[in-house]
C-alpha cells in the first residue's frame, strides 16, 4: 500500500522552480529516509527463550531500497526472500502477510513506516525550507 505525504512548502517550491526541482531537492532526504526504514526492517527480535533454531540472517541482509524516482517522488524498501512477507508484511497489506506465529514479535512494514514517518517528513520539510530560503 503506497503511503502519501503532504509536505509543507512543496507547492511553493513547485510554483517557484517546477516539479523536477522539487524531486531533486527532496532526493537526499528521501534517500536517507529509505535507508532509515531499510535498516529498521533488517532488525531481528530476540530469539524465543529455549529456541534451538539457528538464524541465517538472510531476511535482514535482503532488505534493500531503490533510488527514488523523481516525478512523482517515489521510493521502495523491499525484500526478495520468498518467506519475508510471512515474517514482516502487515496483515492489512493483503496476501501473503505476517503469519500468526510472528505477530507481536517481528515488526511489520507498516509499523516501521509509521515509526519513521515523522522524522522523514521533518527532514524533507527542512530541506524544502532551505531551498526556498536559498
Amino acid at each position: 500500500m503506497p503511503v502519501k505525504w503532504e509536505l509543507r512548502g512543496a507547492d511553493e517550491l513547485i510554483a517557484r522552480y517546477g516539479k523536477f526541482e522539487l524531486g531533486e531537492t527532496l532526493r537526499p532526504p528521501f534517500e536517507r529516509g529509505l535507508l532509515r526504514m531499510q535498516g529498521a526492517m533488517a532488525q531481528y527480535p530476540s530469539p524465543r527463550t529455549g529456541s534451538t533454531y539457528v538464524r541465517t540472517g538472510t531476511l535482514g541482509r535482503r532488505w534493500t531500497s531503490a533510488k527514488p524516482v523523481i516525478t512523482p517522488l517515489r521510493g521502495r524498501v523491499v525484500n526478495n526472500t520468498k518467506y519475508g512477507p510471512y515474517v514482516q508484511r502487515d496483515p492489512s497489506e493483503g496476501q501473503p502477510s505476517q503469519a500468526r506465529v510472528h505477530q507481536g514479535r517481528w515488526q511489520t512494514d507498516v509499523a516501521v513506516m509509521n515509526q519513521h514517518q515523522g522524522p522523514i517528513v521533518t527532514d524533507c520539510e527542512r530541506t524544502i525550507e532551505k531551498a526556498l530560503d536559498g
